[in-house]
């Protein structure tokens, strides 16, 4: 064919998430992964989604909240596994900055993906189709030499073959999902635990020091906002880059969304084991704590207008998550061990 396009696919939101007043899904592999699955599915559960995939339980932060935290992190690992994690095997096609000899190679190889997926109605998951952020490419047309694709928010976007990989970021990275698989509801849960506890641990690669995983992440998130604290009461706000303003948002949004998650999965998975349910308590105190977070932040403040009181005061939440998952990991440690016994 010289063009198709997947027809009635509509990005995902979570719906019952914003009617709890929380942000639902918001990193953006995630929420074409979701889109994703209900195109292939018909539906898709967002608490097993984030539960499955260990994205529930991940958090990267970087030294000036940099948005590029949600994008380091070990792609060949973690995009593939959470694709099989949601029940179907992927054909994962990368490229990394130091492999320019493989580059052609692995352009057409994802090229020849994407087009024999959309033949088959299935979306593919595609790194920088526009803002650095993940999307999927819905479409192909030879006649313009364009994909198709939906943006990280949903927006329509042409994407040109040639800048497949190319598109700002010098990353290729398509996930296709393909056929289900057939790993197990107790593998799947079992394998998203360990997963848990191994970022946690610090575990999973991450490009420290300048960007810091685990509980570790925590504790650089609180001291970025103590000492924007420092900067608001010296009068010195127009001292914080404007990016730690811009994207402090984006940070509370995802973190906070994905701890709703991470207490939603573990009590839905417990089934009477009672270190889960613990784990999922201290989850939903972990929330708890990130919530005014993310409820200031929303607001869209300037530096200008951080006050340095409430940002102590929520540096401090943050410690107290921080604590919180401490123990939610060591509840999933404890449920673990016995799984062994």
């Amino acid at each position: 064919m010289i063009a198709n396009k997947i027809k009635n696919i509509d990005w995902y939101e979570d719906e019952a998430a914003r009617q709890r007043g929380e942000p639902g899904i918001a990193h953006s592999y995630l929420r074409a992964l979701a889109t994703a699955v209900q195109k292939l599915n018909g539906s898709v559960d967002p608490v097993w989604l984030m539960g499955t995939s260990g994205w529930a339980f991940r958090i990267w932060v970087n030294e000036t909240l940099c948005p590029s935290a949600m994008s380091v992190f070990d792609f060949d690992t973690l995009l593939p596994e959470a694709v099989e994690q949601a029940g179907f095997r992927c054909n994962y096609i990368s490229r990394l900055w130091d492999e320019d000899e493989v580059e052609q190679e692995r352009r057409e190889q994802a090229h020849d993906a994407i087009v024999a997926a959309v033949d088959r109605g299935a979306p593919s998951i595609v790194w920088d189709v526009q803002d650095a952020e993940w999307g999927l490419v819905v479409g192909y047309d030879d006649n313009r030499g364009v994909f198709d694709a939906l943006s990280y928010n949903g927006e329509p976007v042409a994407l040109r073959y040639d800048r497949l990989g190319h598109n700002g970021i010098d990353i290729l990275s398509v996930a296709v999902p393909g056929e289900a698989n057939e790993r197990s509801r107790p593998v799947a849960i079992k394998r998203s635990l360990l997963a848990a506890v191994a970022h946690h641990e610090q575990k999973e690669w991450a490009d420290r020091p300048d960007y810091q995983d685990g509980s570790a992440a925590f504790d650089l998130w609180a001291l970025i906002l103590e000492r924007g604290a420092m900067l608001a009461e010296a009068g010195k706000t127009e001292s914080v880059a404007d990016d730690i303003a811009s994207f402090a948002d984006y940070y509370a949004a995802h973190y906070y969304g994905a701890r709703c998650y991470a207490r939603e999965y573990l009590g839905s998975v417990a089934s009477g084991a009672e270190a889960l349910v613990q784990a999922s308590e201290s989850y939903a105190r972990v929330a708890a704590h990130l919530k005014p977070v993310w409820e200031y932040f929303a607001q869209g403040l300037s530096t200008a207008e951080w006050q340095a009181p409430k940002l102590r005061d929520l540096a401090e939440s943050i410690k107290q998550a921080g604590a919180a998952e401490v123990e939610a990991i060591g509840h999933i440690k404890a449920y673990l061990a016995k799984l062994h016994d």
